[in-house]
């Protein structure tokens, strides 16, 4: 069961209005944790009904579809056969483009690529690694 702000959430109507993607970090059993974001709703672009047509040619219907997302345990491989102890919502948005910056700002925050043994994060937006700190020069 995920957790936001210290509040159980169990369906898509448990969290704030208007939410389309959330930032997560999940916690597994070897105390190792994984910080992400996942589309929990989208909108579908619909052929307009034949009354919709009538009214306006170029009538746009739009329907918004819930995505599951109550078991979701991460999309990382490496963590595919760990057990999942706790499953917390850092925030909540309404488009793809704010998560993703929150997502990449709490990755280089807790620097989760230097971190191996607390974090299973294995790139930050698939452009950083861990081998990027090769080439300094101290």
């Amino acid at each position: 069961m995920w957790r936001y702000r210290d509040k159980p959430i169990r369906t898509h109507s448990d969290l704030p209005e208007g939410t389309t993607h959330i930032v997560y970090r999940l916690t597994f059993s070897d105390s190792m944790m994984y910080f992400g974001y996942k589309t929990i709703r989208s909108e579908r672009r619909l052929k307009p009904t034949k009354a919709q047509l009538a009214i306006r040619k170029n009538y746009k219907r739009v329907e918004w579809k819930d995505l599951p997302f109550v078991d979701y345990k991460g999309s990382s491989k490496e963590n595919k056969d760990k057990t999942v102890v706790d499953k917390e919502i850092l925030c909540c948005t309404s488009n793809k483009r704010t998560a993703t910056y929150l997502e990449t700002k709490l990755m280089f925050s807790f620097s989760v690529i230097e971190n191996d043994e607390l974090y299973t994060n294995a790139n930050i937006g698939g452009k950083w690694f861990s081998n990027c700190m090769e080439g300094l020069i101290v």
